[in-house]
Order: C-alpha cells, then sequence, then structure tokens
C-alpha cells in the first residue's frame, strides 16, 4: 500500500502542476468591463473528477491507510484543489485528518466552477447534524442562543467586537472578567513590530499567560471579512451600487476598492453599523461555544444578575411592585427587558415609592 500511496501522491503532485486550461467562455457586450462576473455566470458546474482528471476510485478507503499516509494525502490533494482554485473554506479547524481525508475523497464527485479570476469557496457542511460530512466535529448542531451567555460577559461584547476590528488580540478571563489586548502583529512577528514601532513586545507587563482559564478573540482572516462584505452587498436593495461592490471585491485589492466605493456613498453608516452587529454576534458566539467547552468552571457563580458589590441577586425574592402588575412589559419574552425590569425593581426595592420611565398601561 506504501508503494501505492507515492505513486498517488506523484500522481497528484502532476496533476497540481498541470491544471486544466480556463473554460472558454463569450462574454456578453455588457459585462466586457466586468469580466469575473461574467465568468461566474456562464462557466459550468462539473465534478472535481472532470476538472482534474483524478477519478475517485484511485483513493483507498479510508481503514486501508494508516500513521501519516492521510496527512500526505491531504496535502497533495489540497495543492490539487488549488490548482483549479477551489478552497475548502468551512473544514472545522480541530477535524482529524482521517476524517478530513475521507470527507475530501467522499467528495471528489462534488460539483464545483473552475474559476481562474475569482476562485471558489468549496462548503460542504450541510448544517444538518445527521448529514454533515464533519461529523461530531462541526458545530451545526449546536444552536446558538445568546440569552444562555452569563450576564456579566455582555458589557464586553462591543469592546472585544471592536478590538477584534482594529486588529487586536482579546484575552477575557472568565474567572475575574479581566480583559487585555494585544496587536496582532506584535504577536506574530515580535521582532518586525519592534523594528517597526520601536516598542518590544513586552509580555512581561501581561497577566493573561498566567491565567488558568483564558478565552481568546482573534481578528477574523481575510476570508470571513470578505464573508462580512458579500453579507452586506446581498442586504442592499440598490442593485447597481451592489453590483459596484461585488465587481470590487472580485478584483484585486478587494478590500481597498471596497472601502473607496462605500466611503464615498451614503452607505458608508449603514456598513458600520451591518459590520458590528456581525462582529458582535460573532463574539457572543464564540463566547456561548468556549463557555459550554469549559469543564470545572461553575458558571452558575457569574451567570445571573448581580449587586454592585457582586451579590448575586434572586429575581424570585426581588419584590413585585403593583405598577408592574399592570404594565404591558411585566413578563414579556424579551429576555433583555426583563433583565432590565428585575433590575430596575432591584434597586428600588427599599424605596417607599417605585418609579419606572419604561411603564405602559395594559
Amino acid at each position: 500500500m506504501e508503494r501505492y500511496i507515492q505513486q498517488l501522491i506523484e500522481d497528484l503532485d502532476e496533476a497540481a502542476k498541470n491544471p486544466p486550461s480556463a473554460y472558454k467562455i463569450e462574454i456578453p457586450p455588457h459585462m466586457e468591463e466586468t469580466p469575473d462576473l461574467a465568468e461566474l455566470a456562464l462557466v459550468p458546474f462539473k465534478s472535481i473528477e472532470e476538472w482534474t482528471g483524478i477519478k475517485q476510485e484511485v483513493f483507498p478507503e479510508i481503514w486501508q491507510l494508516e500513521g501519516g499516509q492521510w496527512e500526505r494525502l491531504n496535502d497533495a490533494i489540497i495543492k490539487v484543489l488549488d490548482s483549479i482554485n477551489v478552497q475548502l473554506v468551512d473544514a472545522p479547524p480541530d477535524l482529524p485528518p482521517e476524517i478530513l481525508y475521507e470527507v475530501l475523497t467522499t467528495n471528489w464527485d462534488y460539483e464545483v466552477q473552475f474559476l481562474p479570476l475569482t476562485g471558489m469557496d468549496l462548503e460542504l457542511c450541510t448544517g444538518d447534524p445527521d448529514t454533515c460530512p464533519f461529523g461530531q466535529f462541526c458545530s451545526c448542531d449546536e444552536e446558538f442562543d445568546e440569552h444562555e451567555i452569563p450576564y456579566h460577559f455582555l458589557e464586553f461584547i462591543p469592546k472585544i467586537a471592536e478590538n477584534i476590528d482594529a486588529g487586536f488580540i482579546c484575552y477575557l478571563n472568565p474567572d475575574t472578567m479581566e480583559m487585555e489586548n494585544v496587536p496582532k502583529a506584535q504577536m506574530d512577528d515580535p521582532e518586525e513590530f519592534e523594528m517597526n514601532t520601536g516598542e518590544p513586545l513586552g509580555l512581561e507587563g501581561l497577566n493573561f499567560p498566567k491565567w488558568e482559564n483564558c478565552i481568546v478573540f482573534k481578528p477574523l482572516e481575510s476570508y470571513e471579512y470578505f464573508s462580512i462584505m458579500e453579507e452586506f452587498i446581498f442586504s442592499l436593495d440598490d442593485d447597481r451600487f451592489s453590483e459596484k461592490l461585488m465587481h470590487a471585491l472580485n478584483h484585486k485589492k478587494p478590500f481597498g476598492h471596497f472601502k473607496n466605493l462605500i466611503d464615498n456613498s451614503r452607505y458608508r453608516e449603514d456598513w458600520f453599523s451591518f459590520k458590528k452587529i456581525w462582529l458582535e454576534k460573532h463574539v457572543k458566539e464564540l463566547i456561548f461555544h468556549e463557555i459550554n467547552d469549559f469543564s470545572g468552571f461553575d458558571f452558575d457563580s457569574v451567570n445571573g444578575f448581580f449587586n454592585d458589590g457582586g451579590t448575586k441577586i434572586d429575581p424570585e425574592t426581588v419584590p413585585l411592585p403593583g405598577l408592574c402588575v399592570i404594565c404591558k412589559l411585566h413578563q414579556t419574552e424579551d429576555w433583555e427587558e426583563n433583565m432590565l425590569c428585575v433590575l430596575n425593581r432591584n434597586d428600588q426595592r427599599n424605596e417607599s415609592d417605585f418609579e419606572c420611565g419604561m411603564f405602559e398601561k395594559i
């Protein structure tokens, strides 16, 4: 089998070095200035097998391989996908190499487009845990509910979103709720950062390396920012401007061209608001999944309502004024409204006259 694996890797390397010729399309006159969009619209979908000339049947079954053979084949397969400008973008980062091999080879008949100008993102997650090829390693079966995020985390979410957008790595201690930020460039290459800024890495002044529990929030990858911009484009009702933005994303320096168009349009504030909401939701999802992964940490100790001194409030013991009983907001299904009501009642629990600026009679 090892001899066969070596020959197969050589065949895959040869296919990667000799990608297919670009599919010949006749660009309509009205799309001459946007050949990338014409390519996207006119290039047909074919299986990976058809584009590469590598038959699916040449790949051994997963149980026939062992040791580092999965990793070596995965590397060769990904090179072949790169040669047709196709990138698998939704594989979980902790996916074992043998499962990745199974996913790649069993989906070799998956139909894709060969787009030399823009490339294609390959997404194999089905969103259904019963059919998702990534199985237990995918989070598609984890229903995200932001109301399950402990209350003490909520005030940090906007700041974390703002910092990762600015290129900082945020470190949050879930035990003490301390937060520290370090420029990503500083962590990636301390020497170059010091040479460019004159500032040393200076980790000795930071506490996060000593924390037993730590949630790390990193700046988005380029493809994630690309996704935000695509989602924003699809949310617009202005077809003409949407087409300009999409054209910008499909050319060199997409981020710069996109920013230039947005900054000089009436959608500038809409974009900032859209990005802010997206990033805060992203941070909430990270917190949600992280706190459910922590073992041995008592999140009941930080989840709920607290006085300024840190004493936990039991909502059932907070007195209910008569004004609340006849208010439309009492027992609303809106979790945040209920939270605000409980906190307001608790703040005035010892007052003789209860006041509420949100009161609305039933």
